[in-house]
């Protein structure tokens, strides 16, 4: 059987490049005063163009969002909003917040996403608005939830958390309904560590919702407020980050549906094992790996769950009926089989937009394992073998700091005790037992000795790194100061094997 890996592959992940650190560095150093909002607004508009929708407001988090929505809408207690009982309960704690009742509904067998039908027997006189849910990133069926809520004279309010990048013929989610919700959390596929955005292509919603959303501020007496207003506003430093997130969102969505294709590979010939569906005309952006058990595997998929903890492999159960909730079990209107099929026989597999494809292998193998019993002969491969030989050998170097090691490029930045010097021994060593093609070093500020030493040793220099001196915290990395404030260089060095 598979070596079972040190460290747990965790079950998501973002995918951060060198703009985001420039987007978010520039914003904390620039953006204030006058240019307060500069990100914040670019990230809107960006929101805007990408998705099709003409307005967008970046909020705190999808939640703030959602509750943002309801109270646009004016729903307060005795109004009732249906959702779907497969869903994480924010969507239900927004209602909540409002006083309103959330009415759940059953989803449907091939998306998991909410029943039309189901939604139309749930509608009473008192209902206010639908909040389909794109769960795990595949759409909902809006032309008919379009529909009936045209009927009825009822809003519908797109849970787009974590459908970003996600397509319905041919259109962005998020530009489908009266308005949008997205989350910007750090498990998402596009990320801000937290966040979220209100989408709208109505004028009139759009500025109901921009007034609630700033303290209700009156439009022309400053500080003097006629309505009780929220705090709905996302940071600049934020909406920097998600800036640069969202112009690389095709981008981080192939990675994600790239990932998808190698489970699917990975899995194919396992009966009775069921991935996400993806209905004709859609684009699912994969937020989420889901296997669904079918019925010959016996315990569901708590065994499964438990095995793969056991394997160092991170996963999360499939999403809880609301209705099993003690917060909102007297919610129940009507049974919610497919709901409770899907929690019970659903998992989410690891799917970290920079997950490997020898992570997706190793995964598998163990999966295969834990239903089947049967051995799998391949080894681990690839940079997880190269991990595990580095956490085996690293003990034999106690008086060497190992720096975020690149187990796919073979990259490691080495830090020596205090005053200590690398010989030539220590790093043909370390090249020999741990594999790394390339070893770094970093010389302080003002220590050009050791350079010397180090270019005998074969390091060339690879890097000068800008700092400045401030009063009380001595010198700080340069970012954006002019140069002529430049008071000494840190030098980092790399010895290539």
């Amino acid at each position: 059987m598979l070596d079972i890996i040190s460290k747990p592959i965790l079950v998501s992940g973002s995918s951060v490049s060198p703009l985001e650190v420039h987007y978010a560095a520039d914003a904390a150093q620039t953006g204030w005063n006058e240019k307060c909002f500069d990100y914040l607004k670019r990230f809107e508009a960006e929101v805007c163009r990408i998705l099709g929708v003409r307005y967008a407001i970046a909020t705190p988090s999808c939640t703030a969002a959602l509750h943002l929505a309801l109270l646009t809408i004016g729903v307060k207690a005795g109004d009732e909003v249906i959702l779907p009982d497969s869903t994480w309960a924010a969507t239900a704690n927004a209602v909540a917040y409002t006083g309103a009742v959330p009415v759940f509904v059953d989803v449907c067998r091939d998306d998991w996403t909410v029943d039309p039908e189901a939604v139309k027997r749930a509608i009473t006189p008192h209902t206010k608005a639908i909040i389909p849910v794109h769960l795990y990133g595949h759409p909902c069926k809006m032309d008919e939830l379009n529909a009936i809520a045209k009927g009825h004279g009822i809003y519908v309010i797109e849970d787009a958390a974590e459908s970003m990048g996600s397509l319905y013929h041919g259109k962005h989610t998020g530009a489908l309904g009266d308005m949008a919700c997205f989350s910007f959390h750090g498990s998402k596929t596009v990320v801000m560590g937290e966040g979220g955005v209100f989408t709208t292509n109505d004028e009139h919603l759009y500025a109901r919702a921009r007034f609630l959303g700033d303290q209700a501020k009156h439009p022309t007496r400053r500080f003097f407020n006629e309505e009780i207003g929220y705090k709905f506003r996302l940071s600049n430093i934020q909406a920097a980050f998600g800036l640069a997130q969202m112009e690389r969102l095709e981008e981080i969505v192939a990675k994600k549906r790239r990932i998808f294709q190698w489970y699917r590979e990975e899995l194919a010939g396992v009966e009775g094992l069921e991935l996400n569906p993806e209905l004709p005309g859609i684009r699912n952006n994969y937020w989420m790996v889901t296997p669904i058990l079918g019925a010959n595997w016996k315990g569901g998929a708590e065994r499964l769950l438990a095995g793969l903890e056991k394997r160092a492999v991170s996963v999360r159960p499939f999403f809880y009926p609301c209705t099993e909730l003690p917060i909102y079990a007297h919610c129940r209107r009507e049974a919610t089989p497919v709901a409770h099929e899907l929690h019970e026989r659903g998992l989410n597999l690891p799917c970290g937009a920079e997950l490997s494809r020898e992570e997706v292998h190793y995964i598998c193998a163990h999966l295969r394992n834990i239903l089947t019993g049967e051995e799998d002969s391949h080894p681990v491969t690839g940079w997880l073998a190269r991990r595990e030989q580095f956490l085996r050998a690293r003990e034999d170097f106690p008086s060497v700091e190992f720096l975020d090691p690149d187990f796919q490029a073979m990259d490691c930045e080495i830090r020596l005790p205090e005053g200590g010097t690398p010989t030539a021994g220590l790093l043909e060593s370390i090249h020999r037992s741990l594999g790394f093609r390339r070893l770094f070093l970093r010389q302080a500020p003002g220590e050009k000795e050791g350079g010397s030493l180090l270019m005998e040793l074969g390091f060339a220099e690879h890097q000068r790194i800008p700092y400045i001196g401030m009063d009380g915290y001595g010198q700080v990395e340069l970012f954006r100061q002019t140069y002529r404030d430049v008071c000494a260089y840190e030098t980092v060095y790399v010895k290539t094997f």
